[in-house]
């Protein structure tokens, strides 16, 4: 699944074992009353949480279909990324992390606000592995990353000072966990 730049779809395509299968992708329009697909996560299950940047809303994605929207509570929520159960939200209007449930057919804001970007700055990316969660941000010409970590219950705890990146609009962050060397 990806976005589509019309601002208004998430073009779906069929995968197995990576490859994509079957004719051209799906247009699905978003949901009556909200705008721009932007970011998304997903479940192993083949659902996903999907940011309705624009309108302030996230929706659960299922079987090809958007079916559950909720109100957002925070504004532009824009990328996410998953932990387990948890989706956490990085809202780029409101320079916050929220926290999302998704479940069979609901999607539920746990905590409109799990965390504040304590630099002030508007989140451009957000990822998280193994207990550890990363966002960068810019303001005033800079970009930070902060970094937290996360217990079971999808709980934020700041780690340390956010870190200065060595440009303005630095725009993506990836958490990579140490693996094994046999994995």
């Amino acid at each position: 699944m990806k976005t589509d730049p019309d601002p208004g779809t998430v073009d779906v395509v069929a995968l197995k074992r990576g490859r994509i299968i079957g004719a051209a992708a799906v247009a699905v329009s978003a949901p009556e009353g909200t705008l721009t697909p932007f970011g998304f996560a997903t479940y192993p299950d083949g659902s996903a949480l999907i940011t309705l940047a624009h309108s302030n809303h996230d929706a659960l994605f299922r079987d090809g279909a958007f079916t559950a929207v909720v109100a957002a509570g925070q504004n532009a929520s824009c990328w996410m990324t998953r932990a387990g159960k948890y989706v956490f939200v990085a809202n780029t209007g409101s320079r916050t992390i929220s926290r999302l449930v998704g479940t069979g057919s609901h999607v539920f804001v746990d905590a409109p606000i799990a965390a504040d970007i304590v630099t002030g700055g508007a989140p451009a990316d957000i990822d998280a592995d193994a207990g550890f969660l990363a966002v960068v941000d810019h303001v005033a010409g800079q970009s930070h990353v902060s970094t937290f970590a996360y217990n079971r219950f999808g709980e934020l705890i700041a780690i340390g000072t956010p870190i200065t990146v060595g440009v303005a609009d630095a725009n993506g962050v990836a958490v990579l966990s140490p693996r094994d060397e046999h994995d």
